[in-house]
């Protein structure tokens, strides 16, 4: 069972929402990360979640199959720091319906940003970022394991009210999904690369 994750900053599974995002004029971007970022990406969310778990979490899908450079994103500040970090990449789902073969859907996981920039909006404008990339995608939805009081802004819902479960059922309601660009639902089994089970 993974652990939870703070407000607004750090989201490969569960978040906390303790405060509202400022208003505010942003001091930074949004684009793909560059090879340029890599490092400070790690070292971001070694920070961000205080140990190496989800840094090596990137790097392994990164190096995977279902890594989508599109869908790895920086927040970033006018002389190219890194202020946060978001991933979605491809996983894999087995319909619950007999005889349907195992096709592919979208995890969001991790979401980093550097704690003294907590709850500038960072996270949720990478989200947000993040969601429309990926409405533009084939795939049916987008799973996340986070806070319903956080993610329900972006169109995520129970898996378990559509009968699609996980590793994390045991989560509850913080197992959520999200369909993509108006696509249906059916029920079956989101299916995570082993680097997922590691954290």
């Amino acid at each position: 069972m993974p652990r939870f994750w703070p407000d607004d900053c750090c989201l490969p599974g569960m978040t906390i929402v303790q405060t509202p995002d400022l208003v505010e004029a942003p001091s930074w971007s949004i684009r793909p990360e560059l090879p340029v970022d890599l490092d400070q990406i790690h070292d971001l969310h070694r920070a961000a979640f205080r140990g190496p778990a989800e840094a090596e979490l990137v790097d392994a899908v990164r190096a995977g199959s279902g890594f989508l450079p599109e869908l790895s994103l920086v927040a970033v500040a006018a002389d190219g720091s890194v202020l946060g970090h978001i991933m979605i990449s491809l996983v894999g789902f087995d319909p619950a319906s007999e005889g349907m073969a195992r096709s592919e859907v979208l995890a969001l996981a991790p979401l980093a940003v550097l704690p003294p920039h907590w709850n500038r909006g960072i996270g949720t404008e990478l989200t947000r970022t993040a969601l429309e990339i990926a409405d533009q995608r084939d795939e049916p939805f987008v799973a996340v394991l986070g806070a319903p009081s956080f993610y329900a802004r972006f169109g995520f819902r129970p898996a378990a009210d559509e009968a699609i479960h996980s590793p994390y059922d045991a989560a509850g309601s913080a197992f959520q999904v999200r369909p993509l660009a108006g696509a249906s639902l059916e029920p079956g089994t989101v299916v995570y690369p082993p680097m997922f089970g590691e954290l």
